[in-house]
């Protein structure tokens, strides 16, 4: 029960946080990506030595390497989402999030209820054992509801149709950048990558499906000519 309520008012103070560098100023929202760039580096650069593992200078440098451009490059299209226009606004990135939340809820709701009695097959069942078939869908139903809301709403200023294939791409890039993390976690021995925020996880927890489903968003935006 106790880690109920640590997990629901720590993911409640994300939330808000969230919210609050998002929608008032472009100063909060440059501090929160600057504090995610330097957060979830240091996470994935240490979870070598928490495993007891070491690389050779070159293996340990095409590691970093690679690991820190592709979160640094999760970020720089958040950037490029948030200031479109050459104007600060944190609207449509708020928008992937509430996405990216949905089809999280939907996963887990889905998978944890209809998944376990009908004995759903898994995914991926060697990097991460709980993500089923069940999971996947139900994810992905929440999150084109959650589209199709933002869009009538007019809080996703682009057509129904669109918001619905940019539900579909995000839902499923952010369950490949969630599966690339467990991979890193599996490969290293770790639960999570972090323990920033209780009952949580690291800010690569929080965020690992946010690093494949901005760059997909935004560039079938921008092949779409919708921003």
């Amino acid at each position: 029960m106790k880690s109920v309520v640590v997990r629901t008012i720590s993911g409640a103070v994300f939330v808000a946080v969230m919210l609050l560098c998002l929608l008032t100023s472009s100063k909060l929202f440059s501090l929160l990506i600057a504090f995610m760039a330097f957060g979830m580096s240091y996470e994935y650069l240490t979870m070598p030595s928490k495993a007891g593992i070491s690389f050779s200078p070159a293996q340990g440098t095409v590691y970093s390497l690679g690991g820190v451009l592709y979160i640094l490059c999760g970020l720089a299209f958040m950037i490029v989402l948030a200031f479109r226009g050459g104007e600060f606004s944190g609207l449509m990135p708020l928008c992937f999030f509430l996405m990216i939340w949905a089809s999280d809820v939907g996963a887990y709701c889905v998978g944890s209820t209809i998944g376990q009695v009908l004995h759903s097959r898994k995914m991926a069942p060697k990097i991460s054992p709980n993500k089923t078939w069940a999971g996947f869908f139900g994810g992905m139903a929440f999150c084109l509801a959650a589209a199709a809301i933002l869009q009538a709403t007019g809080l996703l200023e682009i057509p129904m149709i669109m918001s619905i294939i940019l539900g579909v791409v995000v839902h499923c890039t952010g369950v490949m950048g969630d599966l690339l993390e467990s991979a890193w976690k599996r490969r290293f021995g770790v639960k999570d990558s972090g323990n920033l925020i209780p009952g949580h996880g690291g800010l690569l927890d929080r965020f690992d499906s946010s690093l494949l489903a901005f760059p997909a968003g935004t560039l079938l935006l921008f092949l779409l000519k919708l921003i």
